[in-house]
C-alpha cells in the first residue's frame, strides 16, 4: 500500500487555511520570581524562538539579559498565559490591537511588582 504524500500546491493550501494563533506569554525567571509578559500574533514563534535561545544560550530579550547572563538560560520558562485565535472578520491590524489589549489585562493581573520592565 503507497502513502500519500501531499503535492506542494496541497502544502500550501493547507498553511493558508490555518488560522493564526497569537496571545500572551511570559517568561519567568526561577531566580528572580519575575516575569517578562509579552504579546504577539504568532504565539508558534514565540515558542521556537524561545526554545532556540534556551539552546543556543543567547538572550531572548534585553528586558531580561542582565539575569539572563547572571543566572543563566535554564532558570527561564516560557509559559503561555492565554491563546487567541484570529477571526475571519478581523484585519491583522485589528487582531494585533487584540493581542496588545490582552497583555495590558495580563500585567494588571500579575502586578507590577512580578514583572520586568
Amino acid at each position: 500500500m503507497s502513502e500519500h504524500r501531499p503535492s506542494k500546491k496541497e502544502l500550501l493550501k493547507s498553511f493558508r487555511e490555518q488560522r493564526e494563533v497569537g496571545g500572551v506569554y511570559a517568561i519567568k525567571s526561577t531566580v528572580t520570581g519575575k516575569s517578562l509578559v509579552i504579546s504577539t500574533t504568532t504565539i508558534s514563534k514565540a515558542e521556537n524562538q524561545f526554545a532556540f535561545a534556551r539552546q543556543t544560550g543567547s538572550c531572548v530579550h534585553p528586558v531580561i539579559a542582565r539575569d539572563w547572563e547572571t543566572h543563566g538560560a535554564g532558570t527561564f520558562t516560557l509559559e503561555i498565559l492565554e491563546r487567541m485565535e484570529r477571526k475571519d472578520e478581523q484585519s491583522e491590524g485589528e487582531f494585533r490591537e487584540d493581542v496588545r489589549a490582552l497583555e495590558g489585562l495580563w500585567r494588571e493581573k500579575i502586578g507590577q511588582e512580578n514583572l520586568y520592565g
